[in-house]
């Protein structure tokens, strides 16, 4: 029987359909959920009582709150405090295997070379230092086989929150600002990747942490050019250097004002391409979806209004651009 913690997010909700369909027998949990359903991870005892009624060979944790969340002081009560709940519970319970999901957010500098898994971490901020402290609680528990994945966004077509911000501007023909030359390189994972990977991972008996990414990887530059193309769009590229204005939109994001955090604009600015070495030998398996085909995909999906579930999660949902309307406007 497997957990499936935060089953109503977009990774969540993806992993329910692809246990329903391989007949996988599992039960899921999310704070937005229904009757039985319904448990927050950071209520340990509501927590403990699901695992007392069920024997749990896997846990997979889904859940956490994203670096766009508004709410910054839950970001740490949940992805390090619910993460710890379940990894205490886990381990009373002699639970088989545990997953969880990190992010390359632990990296947040311009690298020249691709990061691997030894790679010392560099965050910045509350989202990418709340992954970090989870990864270690699991590294330093008594858990007898946990993978973790390394993952930059996830992208398909049914993914926007801060990726509606580009396609708006592509979509309406707006100039888009690209800061310096745009060179910087940029990678992402499709989830029917990443998926792949979880279920292969099912099987596998380890302790280990693994970075997980497209194969392809180019720059911000060339992938806004083939978004643009995609959809014959009439936008342009501009170019200017950075004055303090991403520190100026950073400070913004603090207050709500501005959506992209500092996280995301320094995506704008640095390259980080991670590598996947460790993962494709170890697992036999290729991430084989580009990261320009996934991000076409999800722009015309976008554009042309698609709708995948009737639950919007803060990142399939388009994301209000705040104090960018006035760079919207201008361009």
């Amino acid at each position: 029987m497997i957990l499936l913690v935060g089953a109503n997010g977009y990774l969540g909700q993806k992993l329910s359909e692809t246990f329903k369909r391989k007949k996988k027998k599992f039960i899921k949990i999310d704070k937005t959920l229904k009757g039985r359903q319904k448990i927050d991870i950071n209520d340990k005892f509501q927590l403990e009582k699901i695992f007392f009624n069920n024997k749990f060979k896997v846990i997979i944790n889904c859940s956490c709150e994203p670096a766009t969340s508004k709410l910054k002081n839950k970001i740490f009560k949940t992805n390090v405090g619910g993460n710890k709940n379940l990894i205490q519970l886990a381990v009373r319970y002699k639970v088989k295997k545990f997953i969880f999901f990190s992010t390359s957010a632990v990296w947040v500098k311009d690298y020249r070379h691709p990061v691997n898994e030894k790679t010392k971490t560099f965050s910045v901020e509350t989202y990418g230092k709340s992954k970090i402290n989870a990864e270690n609680d699991i590294i330093k528990s008594k858990l007898a086989n946990w993978t973790i994945f390394r993952i930059p966004m996830i992208v398909s077509e049914r993914r926007l929150g801060v990726l509606s911000l580009l396609f708006d501007f592509i979509i309406n023909n707006k100039k888009i600002p690209l800061i310096n030359n745009g060179n910087n390189l940029t990678q992402f994972i499709h989830i029917d990747d990443l998926i792949k990977f979880i279920l292969k991972s099912l099987n596998i008996n380890e302790k280990e942490i693994y970075n997980l990414a497209s194969e392809e990887i180019l720059s911000l530059k060339e992938l806004y050019l083939k978004l643009i193309n995609s959809i014959n769009s009439k936008s342009k590229l501009i170019f200017f250097k950075d004055f303090g204005l991403l520190y100026m939109l950073s400070i913004l994001n603090k207050i709500n004002i501005s959506p992209l955090n500092i996280y995301h604009l320094k995506m704008l600015k640095y390259s980080l391409v991670m590598d996947t070495k460790k993962i494709t030998k170890k697992y036999n398996l290729k991430a084989k979806i580009k990261t320009s085909d996934m991000m076409i995909s999800a722009l015309k999906a976008y554009k042309n209004k698609k709708k995948f579930s009737k639950y919007e999660t803060e990142i399939t949902s388009p994301i209000r651009m705040g104090i960018l309307k006035i760079f919207y406007y201008f361009f």
